[in-house]
């Protein structure tokens, strides 16, 4: 042997002896027994072993040491045999590695173990690296892992938490997680944030889901159980009354929140004029508003996003559920039409009897909710849901009002590869109303509706655990009819009036990119959308220098069908950062602007359903809105309470206001009764929850502002200066309470407490050929008394355990409510009227001034 090659070899057996001999050298103290990997990472730590290692590279391993080990070098011996362990000693220390290589894909659907329903916001979480994701709006998660063994813990409001032990082998590994229902109850409305943890650590600030799993109820008004209704008990969310349509979120417009059936447009939420929604709870699976950041891949309104996810129905097996009150009955069946492959749902809901709101009219309403989907296989998944609905009110002079939403969406879900998730929809959405006239002697039939086409797909990339791509875009034409009148009958003296038809197409592409890491998490992306008004369309040009007038027209441009008149392009940024303190406590900073291309014209302060929609164009320009919220989030008692305050401030520039005595039923050019405005909507809202115990429920407050100003050179409003909204509400409360008295009986209580919102109050009063004709003071500075209300509800659960002490297959339970306890008369306005003495009478007019009561029964089998 040549002695070069002699001395290299004496050199590496010095090292591994001197290795050898350091390792046999160190003697430690294991006693037999079960550990993790990081008990006994502690344990030799403690025994004086230096150890080098990055914990989130290490899986979380599981050892059986069946002897005790007094020598490391043979502990870490036994460690390589049941791992793939990599321990090397360096210098002093040693070094403990694990062979990650590639990080592989585990995907796949959450879904209830029961019925097959995805779930919405599941979360999934690999307990080894401290990292995790949540199932995207259709039930699908992707999750990096490295190779080998892993401990995932999946869990979701109303669900049993569920642990597993995988082991991560192949490159694209597809692996479906059902849950368990912690009880077999009936839908009602539980109003939360997402999962507890991710209370904290969303990247959305403001939101809030409203699943429809829980044991208790809160107060319905006449025992329906209703999600909107649930909504305004909310921070930051109202309505103007009891018979008043929409919702006002954060002091914005009903026509500023964009509400989304199974991603298609919904145009009016309610039945009844506001008191009931139009939303069947038993056939709804999630319900989500986000009020603070908007992700990039919304966008077309300027104060919220309302998300409502249609039920799949059972893949496993058939169930009828229903349920009859004093208002409405409904009924849904579910099931599969192919086991475990495709599955079916149709509810359907009517009003038993003509409701009475006043003296002069009747109302009844109906609804209809069908949903099929087919799992093609494990990458295809094809979808079709549609919604019909009616209301119908007729007063005593025959006048007859209908109107309703239509809408159908069909969408397919595609997996491409391990991190690439894609959707595809093709939407359509109607809403429309008729209105015959036939008594007056000028009866008339007129109508009006909007139409909308849309198809639009969204895609997601998961890069790593870290990080996620989200990206797609839309195509909506809009096709609006503002409305038309015709005479009756030959006999009318009405004049015939057609309202140009108007024709828009609303595009968008976004990107945004989600960032989440130990402390700190990062969403941001930019939305752009852009409107084009084609024709058909006539267009008025008014004078210059003179305001927007019939009498300043002096030429109208003819656009012919699929010409472009006008074009607008929005670039809305969006960005939210959160900075998590610690496990139980964070802080988000976010930023939303916005671009709403369609407005809601009403010729009434309270938003009515025969009000008509109407497109940015020439003279009315699209809504901007840039919205920016700071808040503290933090959870408490393992999660038993959760809490936040968020204080927000958004601008709004090109708001549609009407000027005073505006004129809007059936005119020709809206434009010369509308001017242009600017609002300001700001304040800071509180929230406390407890999520546990006999005793749940929770309290808000918001403290808030929301004004407008009109500065037109032609027409301002109370002299340029900020007023008041119609939405403005100084302060708003809300309590409720959920008591489990015992495992089959419950009672639950709200409080309701708000500001009097704004009204113009009159002044005066003068002549004009012979007829009084009131004047009013400037704009919204008077104020109706507060509104407040307590409700209560209780609700007995029939035995579900047969005496062997096997579960029923039918189930069921009765609510009582008792709607308006102390039977409080909220004025919803003033009516000002001469009496026979020619002086004017303020009268209070109050939707419901006395106490309700109602029972209703629901079941399901």
């Amino acid at each position: 042997m040549p002695a070069k090659l002699r001395r290299i070899l004496l050199v590496i057996l010095m090292v591994i002896s001197s290795t050898i001999g350091h390792a046999q050298s160190t003697s430690i103290h294991v006693e037999p027994g079960t550990y993790s990997l990081n008990q006994i990472l502690k344990i030799l730590k403690k025994e004086g072993i230096q150890l080098a290692y990055s914990s989130d590279r290490l899986p979380d391993l599981t050892f059986s040491l069946r002897q005790e080990y007094n020598e490391v070098h043979k502990l870490f011996e036994q460690l390589s045999k049941e791992s793939d362990l990599r321990i090397t000693f360096r210098g002093s220390q040693y070094l403990i590695t694990y062979p990650t290589g590639e990080n592989l894909s585990i995907r796949g659907a959450i879904s209830d173990a029961t019925s097959g329903e995805v779930l919405i916001g599941a979360a999934v979480y690999a307990m080894n690296l401290e990292s995790g994701v949540t199932s995207n709006n259709y039930g699908y998660y992707s999750l990096q892992l490295p190779k080998g063994k892993h401990v995932l813990r999946t869990n979701y409001i109303g669900y049993e938490t569920r642990i597993d032990t995988i082991d991560i082998t192949d490159r694209n590994q597809v692996r479906n997680i059902s849950l368990i229902p912690k009880t077999e109850v009936l839908n009602e409305v539980i109003v939360s944030a997402y999962e507890p943890d991710l209370n904290i650590e969303s990247t959305i600030p403001g939101v809030n889901t409203i699943n429809l799993n829980t044991r208790g109820q809160i107060p319905y008004f006449l025992g329906e159980v209703d999600v909107l209704q649930g909504a305004t008990l909310l921070p930051g969310i109202n309505t103007l009354g009891e018979d008043a349509n929409g919702l006002s979120v954060r002091g914005g417009n009903v026509d500023q929140n964009l509400i989304l059936l199974d991603e298609s447009t919904i145009y009016n939420p309610n039945h009844l004029y506001g008191l009931i929604s139009i939303f069947n709870p038993e056939a709804v699976n999630k319900i989500e508003i986000m009020k603070g950041f908007i992700p990039a891949s919304y966008g077309g309104r300027s104060s919220s996003v309302m998300t409502i996810h249609q039920k799949e129905g059972d893949y496993d097996s058939y169930h009828i559920t229903g349920g009859i009150g004093i208002v409405s009955a409904r009924l849904i069946a579910e099931g599969p039409i192919k086991k475990d492959v495709s599955s079916f749902i149709i509810s359907s809901r009517q009003s038993l009897f003509d409701l009475t709101l006043d003296a002069n009219s009747t109302n009844y309403f109906q609804d209809f909710n069908a949903k099929t989907n087919w799992k093609i296989n494990p990458k295809n998944t094809f979808y079709l849901s549609g919604y019909l609905g009616n209301d119908r009110s007729t007063n005593v002079f025959e006048t007859d009002r209908i109107w309703g939403n239509r809408n159908l969406s069909m969408r397919w879900n595609h997996l491409f590869g391990q991190r690439v998730f894609a959707n595809f929809s093709a939407i359509y959405s109607q809403y429309d109303y008729r209105i015959t006239q036939p008594r007056e002697a000028a009866s008339f039939i007129g109508q009006s509706n909007i139409i909308d086409y849309t198809i639009k797909t969204d895609w997601g990339f998961v890069l790593n655990n870290h990080n996620e791509f989200n990206f797609g875009g839309s195509t909506s034409l809009h096709r609006l009819i503002p409305g038309s009148r015709v005479p009756y009958d030959e006999n009318s003296s009405a004049d015939t009036v057609i309202l140009n038809k108007e024709y828009g197409l609303e595009q968008a592409i976004y990107l945004s990119h989600k960032a989440n890491y130990d402390k700190v998490k990062i969403e941001y992306g930019l939305r752009v959308s852009s409107l084009f008004n084609v024709g058909p369309a006539d267009v008025y040009i008014y004078e210059d220098g003179n305001p927007r007038a019939d009498e300043n027209i002096v030429d109208t441009i003819t656009y012919e069908p699929y010409k472009l008149a006008h074009s607008y392009y929005g670039f809305e940024p969006r960005a939210s950062f959160v900075y998590q303190w610690a496990k139980n406590v964070s802080t988000k900073l976010s930023f939303t602007r916005t671009y709403q291309y369609l407005h809601l014209i009403s010729n009434t302060v309270t938003p009515t359903p025969t009000d008509i929609w109407k497109l940015s164009d020439q003279h009315i320009k699209p809504t901007e809105s840039n919205h920016y919220s700071l808040g503290l989030f933090y959870n408490f008692d393992d999660n038993n309470y959760e809490a936040f305050v968020d204080g927000y401030y958004k601008t709004l520039s090109n708001l549609v206001e009407y000027k005073n005595g505006a004129d809007l039923l059936f005119n020709e050019n809206p434009e010369t009764e509308l001017v242009s405005g600017d609002g300001r909507n700001y304040g800071i809202e509180f929230f406390l929850k407890k999520n546990k115990g006999k005793l749940t429920g929770w309290t808000s407050y918001t403290l808030s502002r929301s004004e407008l100003r009109v500065d037109d050179p032609f027409e301002s409003i109370n002299n340029g200066q900020f007023f008041p909204s119609n939405f403005d509400r100084k302060h708003d409360i809300s309590v409720v309470g959920v008591y489990e008295l015992t495992k089959r009986l419950f009672t639950s209580v709200s409080f309701n407490y708000n500001s009097g919102r704004p009204y113009t109050r009159p002044v005066g009063k003068y002549t004009y050929e012979d007829i009084q004709v009131p004047r009013f003071e400037n704009r919204n500075q008077g104020r109706l008394p507060a509104y407040h209300r307590m409700d209560l509800s209780i609700k007995w659960h029939t035995k579900n355990i047969k005496p062997d002490g096997t579960p029923k297959r039918f189930n069921d339970y009765w609510t009582v409510n008792i709607y308006n306890v102390y039977g409080k008369k909220n004025v919803y306005s003033y009516v000002f009227e001469e009496n026979e003495d020619g002086e004017t009478q303020v009268t209070p007019y109050t939707v419901i001034d006395t106490i309700i009561p109602s029972l209703s029964y629901h079941f399901k089998f």
